[in-house]
């Protein structure tokens, strides 16, 4: 791992790094700075996931940029990358992640149909995104996807049936930022979150929603 106000190159280029953000399933992410602009330092890990397997982690980046490039999702721009060091960077949006806002019990009804038309535009592709809450930013009002993650479309993964329980969830989420246990979001290490508790608030949210199929 790197460490705060280490100096790092890519591509000849130089960069400090600022600060860690987090580890997802493929990777390790850091706010970075060159002249004074933010980006963000995607980091290619191999470490396993018990409920995902990949072919190619930083391949399957590079593709799903040039996906997602053709959508109506919004995704930060992909600046640089050198596949020999599995590095990425990318611009970096600030603001809130869409987890953060559930810790803090501020999900509008707006921002899920929000999300709901996101994944709309992923089903019209054929495709479902990581729909997990720290993958999404809020800024200037828009949802942005910070992730380039996407799998061919499965109904099992899908925003609906995956994505929206995690957002009912407010106090697993929060527990989740403040410790990383996954235990209060997700069943059995599995990766499927839970739902029992929260099946009345993710009905309404279907129900209120103009992008899904009623």
């Amino acid at each position: 791992m790197l460490h705060d106000n280490q100096k790092i190159s890519l591509n000849g280029k130089e960069y400090t790094v600022e600060k860690y953000l987090g580890k997802g399933k493929s990777a390790y992410s850091y706010l970075i700075k060159n002249a004074d602009r933010n980006y963000v330092l995607k980091a290619i890990h191999h470490e396993p996931c018990a409920y995902y397997h990949f072919e190619d982690k930083f391949l399957a980046e590079i593709s799903a940029y040039n996906k997602l490039k053709e959508s109506n999702i919004l995704i930060p721009e992909l600046i640089d990358y050198n596949q020999k060091e599995e590095r990425l960077i990318k611009t970096y949006i600030e603001g809130s992640t869409l987890a953060e806002l559930i810790a803090q019990d501020a999900i509008t009804d707006d921002l899920i149909s929000e999300l709901f038309r996101i994944a709309n535009s992923a089903f019209q592709q054929g495709i479902n995104i990581d729909y997990f809450p720290t993958n999404f930013v809020i800024k200037g009002g828009q949802i942005y996807y910070i992730d380039y993650e996407f799998n061919p479309y499965s109904p099992d993964w899908n925003f609906e049936n995956w994505g929206i329980w995690y957002y009912a969830n407010t106090q697993g989420m929060k527990h989740f930022l403040e410790t990383g246990d996954h235990s209060q979001i997700n069943s059995n290490n599995s990766g499927i979150p839970h739902k029992d508790p929260f099946k009345t608030k993710v009905e309404r949210w279907k129900k209120i929603s103009p992008y899904f199929p009623q």
